[in-house]
């Protein structure tokens, strides 16, 4: 069995973020926040560690794959900046794992557009200063 190759390097930290389901129609926030951590991240994309992934009814990753006007968004916060960095995506896959007591879910997800070497970098700076 062939393992495809990487489509860039991915970083590897924990970052603590936000994530919200938005629509695209009307830019309106259809459920969140969710808390998550940036488990890794590259120029495509990122492998996000949540333990909650439904609010009420909304499922973040089957209501999304389910619904093409939804977006997640992912907010990330920064100590110099008045905003968070904001970066829209989709959901690829979902795994669900349980360790001791503790369950929790990896999820990745695709950025809707390729982000910069100079933002992945200072996503990279903000983690290490976590």
């Amino acid at each position: 069995m062939n393992s495809e190759p990487r489509r860039s390097s991915r970083l590897t930290d924990f970052l603590p973020i936000s994530v919200y389901a938005r629509n695209n129609d009307d830019d309106s926030q259809v459920a969140g926040p969710f808390s998550a951590r940036v488990v890794d991240i590259s120029n495509h994309g990122a492998c996000l560690l949540m333990t909650q992934v439904m609010m009420e009814s909304f499922h973040i990753f089957h209501s999304t794959r389910e619904n093409d006007s939804i977006n997640l968004s992912l907010h990330i916060n920064t100590p110099t900046d008045p905003g968070p960095i904001i970066i829209s995506a989709q959901p690829v896959w979902l795994n669900a794992a349980k360790m001791d007591d503790i369950k929790f879910f990896k999820m990745g997800v695709d950025f809707v557009n390729t982000i910069d070497k100079n933002l992945l970098r200072a996503i990279n700076r903000l983690a290490d200063e976590i």
